[in-house]
């Protein structure tokens, strides 16, 4: 459930589930709730999670990094909030993708206000590292001294971001520039200060 796509789709399909008071019995579960909740299927699968429910808790999800399971959702909640609070220090994704609303002032400009979550942190960039261990891992590990290693692209400010089942598209949630098709010899953080100028570029560690 690594890529996004994923993810989605797991809100589109029904699921049977059992009565645990009742194993011979079960029953067809959709998601339940309408497009106007905060936390719809595609919030929802962006903040990490995916449909999975139970007899009990029919719109129960969990999280695709940590396996954090979350249900009851209400119409105002925030399901990158929600993930943020609960497990912002021990999920990679929470950390990462929904902590970022942490590091910015109320113009949605970069502040980083907690010295600790600053891009080049040795925090964030094991956060940012942890992502690439997620699902199968990332493919281009396997592969002796390959320019783009995991570690390379987590401290060059990229994040595992796959749409898809063995996509190797790679992100910087930072100025949002994604990179895919990495090659051997490719040099992460050459290639990715060649773009632009990032925010993150021109920060120093605490």
């Amino acid at each position: 459930m690594e890529s996004l796509q994923a993810r989605i789709d797991s809100f589109s399909k029904s699921r049977r589930v059992k009565n645990p008071s009742k194993p011979s019995s079960s029953v067809t579960v959709k998601w339940p709730h309408p497009p106007t909740f905060r936390a719809s299927p595609e919030a929802l699968a962006e903040a990490g999670f995916y449909f999975n429910p139970s007899f009990e808790d029919r719109d129960n999800v969990t999280c695709f990094a940590c396996e954090k399971q979350l249900g009851n959702w209400e119409k105002d909640d925030d399901p990158f909030n929600i993930h943020w609070e609960k497990r912002g220090l021990t999920c990679c994704w929470a950390s990462v993708r929904c902590g970022l609303r942490e590091d910015m002032d109320r113009t949605g400009r970069f502040t980083f206000p907690d010295k600790t979550r600053l891009p080049t942190s040795k925090v964030m960039e094991k956060a940012r590292l942890d992502t690439f261990s997620t699902g199968d891992g990332w493919i281009h590990d396997q592969v002796k001294n390959h320019g783009a290693s995991s570690k390379k692209l987590a401290r060059a400010g990229f994040t595992y971001t796959p749409q898809y089942p063995g996509d190797d598209l790679a992100t910087c949630l930072y100025c949002n520039v994604s990179l895919s098709g990495w090659d051997a010899e490719d040099d992460p953080m050459y290639d990715f200060l060649d773009l632009l100028q990032c925010p993150q570029s021109n920060l120093s560690s605490p």
